[in-house]
C-alpha cells in the first residue's frame, strides 16, 4: 500500500480551516506585557540625545529601553552568518547592527527605543513621549549609486572567457537590468511571545520561524547565552518565504524585557512595521554579455551584478547576494565558460535577505533577458526563431551528468522534453493567429518561453526520530518547519508508505528545541530531499526495532519476523501482531515502545527544472495587461503529493508574476522614506490578476536520494519572472527596451506603447 504519489486531503487543513490553528497571537496570555518601538524617521542620522523620562513615568509603563543601556548591560550586536571575504582578500565589512540603535541610525524604521507596558495602547502612548534629537546625515537608497561596499566576489575563468569573446562570431549584451526590491508580506506578520523562568534562568520564545534550531543558534549570542538556555517553539506559521528564517532585533528585545520584568512580553508587528522592518528581497542591478560561435552556440557568459544589502548585513543576505546569485547562473544552457562579478553594497534601506529563490530568480532573469535578445538579434541571421535558438543551447539529456560552467554537477534533466511539453500545451504554433485576432481589435499580444531550474540547498543538520505510542500511533519528530507547505501530510505519506498504515495514524511534530534536539530547518527547497529521506531511514530503523520486540511477543527469533501491512508476523505461519496490538502489549508490560532514528546523510542537492510559457494581451490605450495563459512543464522527480507539489509551483509562479508586474518597493531618493509603506501603496497580485495555470508533468526520479524526490518550493519563482516580462516586450515589439524594467506597471507599459507610436 503506497500513498506516495497520491493527493489525500491535507491532515492540517481541518485544524486550520476551522479556526483551530496554533499561531503565536493565539498563545498570548492575558498577563503578557506589550512592547512598542520608537523607530527612526531618518534614513541616516547621528543620535544626539534620547530623552525617555516622560515615557518612563507614563501610565502602565514597566520598562523603557535604549541602545546604550542594552550595550552597557552586555547585549551584543546581531551577527551576520554569511560574511563574504572579497576576491582580493579584503575582509568583509559590516557595521554593527545593535538591537536598538546606539549612536547612529542607518534606515528609516530602525528601532531606537523600546517601551514595555501593561497594554499595547499604553506602550504606544508612552512611545509618543520619547524625545530624540537627530543630526541628519547624507543617505543613499540605490544599489546602482551606492559606494559603500561590503564585499566584491569574482567567480569563473576570466582567461577562458576573454579568449572566447576574442574569437566569437557574435556578441550580445544587456545592461541596467533591474531586479526590483520586494516586501515579502506573508499573511501572518512577525509576532513574538517571550518569557523568562527565574528559577531555571532560562528563556522561552514562541515565534513563527522556518527552523527553531537556527534561531536558537542565531539569537542566543545577542544575549550572551549558551543555546541551551534559550527554548524556542514554533507552532503554526502563516507564511514565510524566508522572511521568518532569520533573527530580528524584536526577538532579542522581547526576551530581554521578559527577564527584566519577570513577565511574558509580546510584540505583534503591524503591517506598516512589517513593510519598514522585515527583511526585503532582491534589489539588484545587473549586466551581462554572451559570446556565440558561428552557429549561435554559447561560447562564454560574462555577468556582473550589484546587490543592495540594505543598511546592515542580515543573517544570510550576503550569501544570497553573492554565492546564491552565482549558483545557477546559466541554468539550463550549455555554457562552457563564465565569469561573474558581484558587489554587495550598503544602502540606507531595510536590510535584504533570502526571499523565495534566494539569488536564483535574479540570475535566471538576467540570463533570460540576454538569451531573448540574442535569439532576436542573432537567431534570424542563422535562420533560427526564438525557440530554435534556445533549444540549440540547452544542455542535452545525453550530456547528463553534466558539470556546468557555474560549477554545479547536474545529475539529470531532459530540458528539451520540458520545452516541448510547454510549447505543445501553449499551442505555440497557433499564436500568430491569436495575435492577429487581437490586433484586429486594436490590442496587442505577446508570448515568451523560458527554461529554468533550481539547485536546492538547505541545512543538512537534520535528525529525525520516530516512535510507536501507547495508543498505537506513530510520532515523527523532525527539525524542518512548515510555514504552509503541508509537511504534516507529505512527511506522513513517506512513513505511511513504508509502514503500510493510514496517514491519519501518524503525527508529525516540528518546532520545539526541547523535543527535537537537532535540525536544520526549512530553506532552499530542502524539506523532501533532506527531511523526507531521513524520515524514510528512521522508519526502517523503527521497523527493525519493532521486529526485536515483536519477536519476544510472538516467541520467535528476530530473524524470523517479517513486517508488512502494518503488522509483524512469523515467516511461514499465521502468527502476527499489529502495530496497535504491539503498542498495547508494550504498555501493559511497561516496556518502551518501538523507536527509530536517523541523521541525514548523502547528497542533499537536487536539480528540479521547468520550461514556462506566458502569453499576454495588452491594451496600449491603458497599459492594462491580461495574462491569457501561463504554462509550466515541470520535472519534480517523485511527487510525494502531486496536489501539494503543483500548488507549490502555482504559488511560486504567482510570486514571480507579482514581482514582474505589480510589486514595487519605493524609497524616496531625497528623504530616504519608504513610500510603499502599506498595502494601499504596494500592489500584490490578486486572484483575478492570474489565470488558471496549466501544468505538464515531465518528472523523472533523481538518483541523488533514495526516494527520487526533488525540491519544489522555489522552482516556480526562479523561472516565473522572465516569461511575463519577455511576453510584454514581445507584445510591444521591443527587444531590449532601455528603462522598461520590472515591475511592468500599467503606467510604464502605457508610456512604452505611446513612445513606440
Amino acid at each position: 500500500m503506497s500513498v506516495v504519489g497520491t493527493s489525500p486531503h491535507r491532515l492540517e487543513d481541518a485544524r486550520l480551516l476551522t479556526g483551530h490553528g496554533r499561531f503565536v497571537e493565539d498563545r498570548i496570555p492575558s498577563e503578557a506585557l506589550a512592547m512598542a518601538l520608537v523607530r527612526s524617521p531618518y534614513a541616516h542620522a547621528d543620535i544626539v540625545s534620547v530623552d525617555i523620562d516622560a515615557a518612563q513615568s507614563a501610565p502602565g509603563v514597566r520598562l523603557v529601553l535604549t541602545g546604550p543601556d542594552l550595550k552597557a548591560d552586555g547585549v551584543k550586536p546581531m551577527p551576520c552568518h554569511t560574511p563574504q571575504t572579497s576576491f582580493d582578500g579584503t575582509p568583509f565589512y559590516a557595521p554593527d547592527r545593535h538591537v536598538l540603535a546606539v549612536d547612529r541610525v542607518r534606515f528609516a524604521g530602525e528601532p531606537v527605543v523600546a517601551v514595555i507596558a501593561d497594554t499595547l495602547a499604553q506602550a504606544l502612548d508612552a512611545a509618543e513621549l520619547v524625545d530624540i534629537d537627530y543630526q541628519d546625515q547624507p543617505h543613499c537608497v540605490s544599489a546602482a549609486l551606492s559606494t559603500d561596499v561590503a564585499f566584491e566576489l569574482r567567480f569563473g575563468d576570466p582567461e577562458r572567457v576573454a579568449h572566447a569573446f576574442e574569437h566569437a562570431a557574435y556578441t550580445v549584451s544587456v545592461s541596467g537590468v533591474v531586479n526590483n526590491r520586494l516586501i515579502v508580506n506573508p499573511i501572518e506578520t512577525r509576532t513574538y511571545l517571550a518569557s523568562y523562568d527565574t528559577t531555571r534562568e532560562r528563556y522561552t520564545l514562541l515565534t513563527g520561524s522556518q527552523g527553531v534550531h537556527i534561531l536558537q543558534d542565531w539569537i542566543a549570542p545577542t544575549l550572551d547565552l549558551d543555546p541551551s538556555q534559550l527554548h524556542i517553539v514554533t507552532e503554526d506559521v502563516g507564511g514565510s518565504f524566508a522572511v521568518k528564517l532569520m533573527a530580528y532585533p524584536e526577538q532579542t528585545l522581547a526576551l530581554y524585557a521578559a527577564r527584566r520584568t519577570a513577565q511574558p512580553v509580546a510584540w505583534v508587528s503591524t503591517r506598516g512595521e512589517s513593510h519598514l522592518s522585515d527583511a526585503h528581497g532582491r534589489d539588484h542591478v545587473s549586466a551581462a554579455r554572451l559570446a556565440l560561435d558561428p552557429e549561435g552556440r554559447i561560447l562564454a557568459l560574462e555577468a556582473e551584478t550589484r546587490g543592495a544589502l540594505g543598511a546592515y548585513a542580515s543573517a544570510v543576505g550576503p550569501g544570497t547576494t553573492g554565492p546564491g546569485f552565482a549558483k545557477v547562473l546559466g541554468h539550463n544552457y550549455h555554457v562552457p565558460a563564465m565569469t561573474l562579478s558581484v558587489k554587495g553594497v550598503y544602502t540606507n534601506t531595510a536590510p535584504t535577505d533570502a526571499y523565495r529563490g534566494a539569488g536564483k530568480p535574479e540570475a535566471i532573469y538576467l540570463v533570460e533577458r540576454l538569451m531573448e535578445k540574442a535569439a532576436r538579434e542573432v537567431g534570424p541571421k542563422l535562420g533560427l526563431d526564438r525557440v530554435a535558438f534556445k533549444r540549440r543551447n540547452l544542455i542535452p539529456e545525453s550530456a547528463m551528468p553534466h558539470r556546468h560552467g557555474n560549477g554545479l554537477i547536474y545529475d539529470s534533466g531532459d530540458f528539451e522534453s520540458a520545452l516541448d511539453a510547454a510549447l505543445e500545451a501553449a499551442d505555440w504554433t497557433g499564436f500568430s493567429a491569436r495575435r492577429a485576432a487581437s490586433e484586429a481589435k486594436g490590442l496587442r499580444r505577446g508570448i515568451a518561453v523560458c527554461p529554468g531550474l533550481h539547485a536546492t540547498g538547505g541545512f543538512p543538520a537534520e535528525r529525525s526520530r520516530m516512535a510507536l505510542t501507547p495508543e498505537g500511533r506513530i510520532t515523527i519528530k523532525t527539525g524542518v518547519q512548515a510555514s504552509g507547505q503541508g509537511h504534516e501530510t507529505a512527511l506522513a505519506q513517506i512513513a505511511a508508505t513504508r509502514l503500510q498504515i493510514p496517514i491519519d495514524r501518524i503525527d508529525v511534530i516540528e518546532g520545539d528545541t526541547d523535543l527535537i534536539h537537532t535540525g536544520g530547518g526549512t530553506g532552499g527547497s530542502s524539506s523532501l530531499p533532506i527531511a523526507a529521506t531521513t524520515i524514510d531511514r528512521a522508519t526502517q530503523a523503527l521497523i527493525e526495532d519493532g521486529k526485536q520486540k515483536a519477536a519476544e511477543v510472538l516467541e520467535a527469533s528476530a530473524g524470523d519476523i517479517d513486517y508488512g501491512d502494518g503488522a509483524f508476523s512469523v515467516i511461514g505461519t499465521d502468527r502476527k501482531i499489529t502495530l496497535p496490538e504491539l503498542a498495547d502489549h508494550l504498555e501493559q508490560h511497561d516496556t518502551p515502545g518501538c523507536v527509530g532514528g536517523a541523521d541525514f546523510e548523502g547528497q542533499h542537492q537536487t536539480i528540479p527544472h521547468s520550461a514556462h510559457v506566458c502569453e499576454v494581451g495588452l491594451d496600449p490605450e491603458t497599459g492594462r495587461v491580461t495574462i491569457a495563459a501561463y504554462i509550466s512543464a515541470d520535472d519534480l522527480g517523485v511527487k510525494v503529493n502531486p496536489k501539494i507539489a503543483d500548488g507549490q509551483i502555482h504559488g511560486g509562479v504567482a510570486q514571480g508574476i507579482g514581482q514582474a508586474w505589480l510589486e514595487h518597493t519605493v524609497y524616496d531618493p531625497d528623504s530616504g522614506q519608504l513610500l510603499s509603506g502599506s498595502l494601499m501603496d504596494y500592489a500584490l497580485p490578486r486572484a483575478d490578476d492570474l489565470p488558471f495555470f496549466t501544468q505538464r508533468d515531465v518528472s523523472v526520479p533523481t538518483e541523488a536520494n533514495p526516494l527520487g524526490v526533488k525540491g519544489v518550493g522555489e522552482l516556480g519563482t526562479n523561472t516565473g519572472l522572465a516569461p511575463f516580462v519577455l511576453a510584454v516586450y514581445d507584445a510591444l515589439g521591443l527587444v531590449d527596451p532601455k528603462g522598461l524594467e520590472m515591475p511592468l506597471t500599467p503606467e510604464k507599459i502605457w508610456r512604452a506603447a505611446r513612445n513606440k507610436g
